[in-house]
């Protein structure tokens, strides 16, 4: 009885416990809101919807992540267009792109549009 009431305890204090992970499981790169609370990835956001073009239909962002770092993908679906997908960390550095050694294919379907235009082309 003794070793039941242990076991008890023992998974009492493992699920009362919580992890960083489990405290900001509704944050990405340390916000609640990427798009609004990242102050470059928000001025990036503003000078596109400022600087409409014709091909602006076929833009948008991902949140994702790769390792277990989280990760910002500009991406374009212009069916005629071979186009790159820059990727970034969360203070706006420019660090792969997909399809390079460090980023896949995979980081952009296992992500989350956070961002595209009003008039957005493209079906996913």
């Amino acid at each position: 009885m003794k070793t039941l009431f242990e076991i008890l305890i023992v998974c009492l204090l493992l699920c009362s416990c919580s992890s960083a992970d489990d405290v900001r499981s509704n944050e990405f790169c340390l916000v609640d809101n990427p798009v609004t609370d990242l102050p470059w990835l928000k001025a990036e956001i503003e000078e596109r919807e400022k600087n409409v073009t014709v091909l602006s239909k076929y833009e948008y962002i991902i949140q994702s992540t790769n390792n277990q770092q989280a990760i910002i993908i500009f991406g374009n679906c212009n069916p005629l267009a071979n186009s790159v997908f820059q990727v970034y960390n969360c203070e706006g550095e420019n660090i792969g792109l997909i399809g390079d050694e460090n980023f896949t294919f995979e980081d952009i379907s296992s992500g989350k549009i956070i961002w595209k235009t009003d008039d957005f082309a493209c079906e996913f």
